[in-house]
């Protein structure tokens, strides 16, 4: 029998195969990290801020990377998988510099953690805070009553920081208000007292004080404010130094809010004059360019009006732009939410506006007793010798002295009583109501009144004097 062979490659792949392979696995390796100090914000010669920038990288010659852990005291790690960031340390409230320690260590994907963390210590250095007011949020040269601004503390080592802020007016004491509250006014305590006085502090809108009895005011003259703050560290800033502001005093219950020219406005100077024995007092936030109207209409205006019984406002259809928003309304378009609440808290109020064709009445209507106008084409007109016809004897009639077009007689309120109207004149089909005054009334007595005609223009001055001291001495009389 012949015995076949085999080819002697086969059998020497066959003695590859049945050998035992021997020897030990090589162990994973652990992952390794470096840190590398980046972007750095240098504060005083030594030492860093406590805004710093920190990047770092691992590496694994068996694996790959998958994530980080970092530390501040080596025990406690939060994960990430990012490799820089900025971070905003903290030093010991009180403390001027500290050393932190920075931990890093590399995790791979065997989730396996670098055994040996990479360290930095930060030297740190606090800065001080700067504080600083807006010089263009202060009113222009003089105000009635309140003043309004705004300011804004910044520090390298964090707005966080910054703990408290201190306000001192004219050589009064510091005193410490909400560091939070960038939005200011300051008002006498007393508006009525003259001379150097107390004063209280209200925050944004608010209309109630939340700092009272700050001394050194002077009320009826010069004011300069004075602010600084301080950080965690208990560092204080340079302190800052408003512009220098004169405060009006209150000298009466009543107020004049004139909205047109100087020229009108000392027409109803002259009514108020004859009319109102107790005198007034008077904003024109029109003339000059509008340069002293409200810049904070929200809270200067509505403090303003607060501190009097009655106000007589006047205005046409001007459109004032509001210096610091660039927001464009009427004046009365800018009072109306506070000539609302005004009137909510039993405030009285005469207001005058005639309109243009082209103005936007919706922040006003309803706000006043005129609910809207007549959107019909044509034009009318009171013609000289015509009347405005009054719907109760207590008021005067009263003739037009001169030839009035663009008059706006408006549809009034559901509430609303209508107290004049006027003899029309229409042209190219204009048709609506002929109303032009009206007035509300509440459980203690008549508080508004509007015309939507100028009443200088009405009759004689005996008559117009005889409307004024009818409104002002005798509806507003509660």
């Amino acid at each position: 029998m012949k015995i076949a062979q085999i080819p002697l490659l086969v059998l020497s792949i066959l003695a590859l195969l049945s050998c035992e392979k021997k020897g030990d696995l090589t162990p994973n390796a652990f992952p390794q990290t470096k840190i590398v100090l980046d972007e750095i914000n240098l504060s005083g010669e030594d030492r860093l801020n406590s805004v710093v920038r920190l990047s770092w990288f691992g590496s694994d010659e068996d694996g790959f990377i998958t994530g980080y852990e970092i530390s501040l005291d080596g025990t406690n790690w939060e994960f990430t998988t990012e490799q820089d960031s900025l971070f905003n340390f903290q030093l010991e409230p009180g403390a001027d510099s500290s050393d932190i320690s920075f931990y890093v260590r590399s995790i791979d994907n065997d989730d396996q953690r670098d055994p040996t963390p990479a360290e930095l210590i930060v030297p740190l250095k606090n800065t001080p805070p700067t504080v600083a007011f807006q010089d263009e949020s202060f009113p222009e040269d003089s105000t009635n009553l309140v003043m309004t601004f705004r300011w804004a503390a910044s520090d390298n080592d964090g707005l966080e920081s910054v703990t408290t802020a201190e306000i001192k007016i004219n050589d009064g004491t510091w005193t410490e208000f909400d560091v939070n509250q960038n939005i200011l006014s300051i008002m006498a305590a007393d508006p009525t007292i003259t001379g150097t006085t107390t004063a209280n502090l209200f925050y944004g809108n608010q209309t109630v004080p939340q700092v009272t009895n700050i001394d050194g005011f002077k009320n009826g003259d010069t004011n300069t404010i004075y602010l600084r703050v301080f950080d965690l560290a208990n560092s204080m800033s340079e302190p800052d130094t408003s512009l220098t502001v004169f405060v009006k005093p209150q000298t009466s219950d009543l107020l004049l809010v004139s909205g047109e020219n100087e020229t009108t406005t000392q027409e109803y100077k002259n009514l108020l004059n004859q009319s109102y024995a107790a005198g007034y007092d008077e904003v024109n936030y029109v003339a000059n360019g509008a340069v002293n109207q409200p810049k904070f209409w929200n809270p200067t205006f509505q403090l303003l009006i607060n501190a009097y019984d009655k106000i007589v406002m006047h205005g046409d259809g001007t459109v004032l732009t509001n210096p610091l928003t660039g927001s464009k309304n009427l004046m009365l378009g800018f009072a109306a939410p506070h000539l609302q609440e005004f009137s909510n808290n039993n405030g009285k109020s005469l207001v005058i506006n005639t309109f243009s064709t082209n103005n936007d009445l919706t922040s006003i209507a309803s706000v006043v007793p005129m609910d809207s106008v007549s959107s019909a084409q044509g034009q009318v007109f009171i013609e000289t010798d015509s009347t405005l016809n009054p719907n109760f004897p207590e008021y005067p009639l009263l003739a037009s002295e001169f030839n009035l077009p663009g008059i706006d007689p408006f549809y009034a309120t559901a509430d609303a009583e209508i107290i004049y109207t006027a003899t029309l004149t229409t042209q190219a089909g204009w048709f609506g109501p002929n109303n032009v005054a009206a007035r509300r009334s509440n459980s203690s007595g008549i508080y508004q009144v509007f015309f939507s005609v100028p009443i200088y223009q009405f009759g004689t001055t005996n008559e117009q004097v005889s409307l004024l001291d009818q409104i002002l001495n005798n509806d507003f009389n509660w």
